[in-house]
């Protein structure tokens, strides 16, 4: 089933799926499958949950079925949770739709060698929608990050991640149920001494939840991303939210930013297919920020 060799790493990885794509979420777990020691999938309420559980069976994968969508933040906590109670110190998370390459896991675990208090451990996220690519976007050297770099913020698809820091912060934050949940988790990581890593030779290759949008405006084509107005509302409540818990560790420029969310959005506006529906979204999700409260995971 599997053409490469299989690692023997004392890791878990942890998949979240909510009516997923069979034909990416093959890839998925054929890809991180013979670089991990077990695998487990949360489902959050998926409408064909049986028909996964027989497709996707292998000995080393494990279910865990949600009967209600509880969100990525907490599908984050039951992997942590399962994590620590049989006895991994590391486990990588990975979203649906994204494919890790080849040896990545190998890649990330070799950094933690390298570096000390680290609590997270990343990829080079690729936007295979945006860049038509599947494979190595170039060989170019200088354009090329640094192997091993520390970072402020990365995302949880693909990232190796520490059990006992996470467990030290309180977990993730489920208020925010989806959105910046990996941000608000790094954040308070760095304010309780850990280090995030990004490895510039692993990479994973992401879909980032959305239909790719491309308008040409005068001479030059426009790219950006046409998120669903149940994405549109938790970005636009929860970028407030973070912005009010955080300030300048969030966005260098707090005040400025609550204004650019609005010039942003009205901008592309016009761009967007069901226009209306997202504007709604978008309005709910502002005022909504405003009023969540932001003592929950300090």
């Amino acid at each position: 089933m599997f053409a490469r060799k299989e690692q023997t790493l004392n890791i878990c990885a942890g998949i979240i799926t909510n009516n997923p794509d069979i034909d990416r979420l093959t890839k998925n777990i054929n890809a991180v499958l013979p670089q991990v020691k077990q695998l487990i999938l949360i489902d959050n309420a998926s409408t064909d949950i049986d028909e996964l559980q027989k497709t996707f069976n292998a000995g080393k994968i494990e279910w865990i079925k949600n009967e209600v969508n509880k969100g990525v933040a907490g599908a984050l906590n039951q992997l942590i949770d399962f994590a620590e109670k049989h006895g991994y110190e590391w486990i990588l998370t990975l979203d649906d739709d994204s494919v890790c390459s080849d040896n990545m896991v190998a890649e990330l675990l070799t950094a933690t060698s390298h570096c000390v208090n680290i609590a997270m451990v990343s990829p080079i996220a690729i936007d295979r929608e945006i860049t038509g690519t599947t494979t190595e976007i170039t060989n170019d050297k200088d354009k090329q990050p640094p192997d091993i770099k520390e970072v402020d913020m990365c995302i949880t698809a693909g990232c190796l991640t520490n059990v006992k820091a996470v467990i030290d912060t309180g977990g993730f934050d489920e208020y925010l149920f989806i959105d910046h949940v990996d941000h608000d988790m790094c954040l308070r990581l760095k304010h309780r001494g850990y280090r995030i890593i990004e490895v510039g030779t692993a990479k994973i290759f992401q879909e980032f939840g959305r239909e790719t949008i491309r308008r040409r405006f005068l001479w030059k084509t426009y790219t950006q991303r046409g998120y669903t107005p149940f994405r549109v509302y938790y970005q636009t409540r929860n970028s407030v939210y973070m912005l009010r818990k955080y300030g300048k560790e969030f966005d260098s420029g707090p005040c400025y930013f609550y204004f650019y969310l609005v010039f942003a959005f009205i901008a592309r506006f016009i761009y967007e297919p069901n226009r209306f529906h997202r504007l709604k979204a978008f309005t709910s999700g502002y005022f909504a920020g405003f009023r969540m409260k932001t003592n929950e995971n300090p």
